[in-house]
């Protein structure tokens, strides 16, 4: 089976240390604490996990977005924890099991990778998903198949956001469109750039 572990900022969490010796547990300390997200991650609907492997994660908003190498997107929700009860941690469940679609690539052969990568666009609440070579969009949280049936084959590598824009710009645009987010496409002789809007479903 398959677990998820993560870093999160010490001097926020709660989470407590494991000792094998059946003591006390303490607060966990220090600027970074280390804790286990999420045990038994179902990677195969059988529930057979052995040729399966965890290829991307993303985390937006309290939903968890696991891309495997058996090209399915797994999405989970978090439910937060009792707020009368100081132990308890929140927990996630699963929502979904998508498999993006992807068209067959006659550069990249017979090789099939799975689920490469995932780009949340928070701005547009869109998702972009890399999947065997092929880019495919998705709506926020649900994910929703968005654009008709538009994919992008023979990509390599999706990213190029601009970190350094905040939610209320509009990447250097200011003649009043929509509020968007411009991305990069790695392809297979060129570099195609992409203008995601938010409300182009």
């Amino acid at each position: 089976m398959s677990g998820l572990e993560m870093a999160f900022d010490g001097r926020a969490t709660q989470d407590k240390a494991d000792t094998s010796s059946g003591a006390r547990r303490q607060p966990a300390t220090g600027p970074f604490v280390l804790r286990t997200l999420l045990e038994d991650v179902p990677l195969s609907e059988d529930g057979d996990n052995d040729d399966v492997k965890i290829n991307f994660v993303e985390y937006l908003g309290g939903n968890l977005y696991i891309g495997t190498s058996a090209s399915e997107l797994l999405h989970f929700v978090q439910i937060p924890p009792d707020p009368a009860d100081k132990a308890s941690q929140p927990v996630f469940i699963l929502a979904s099991r998508l498999r993006p679609t992807y068209i067959e690539s006659s550069v990249a052969g017979n090789v099939k990778p799975g689920v490469q990568q995932i780009l949340l666009l928070s701005r547009v609440q869109k998702a972009c998903v890399l999947c065997n070579n092929t880019v495919t969009f998705y709506s926020l949280p649900e994910l929703s198949p968005v654009f008709g049936t538009v994919r992008v084959k023979n990509c390599y590598w999706i990213g190029g956001l601009d970190l350094n824009i905040t939610e209320n710009e509009n990447n250097g645009h200011d003649d009043g469109r929509p509020v968007g987010e411009t991305i990069l496409l790695s392809l297979t002789r060129k570099i195609q750039v992409v203008r995601v809007g938010p409300g182009l479903d």
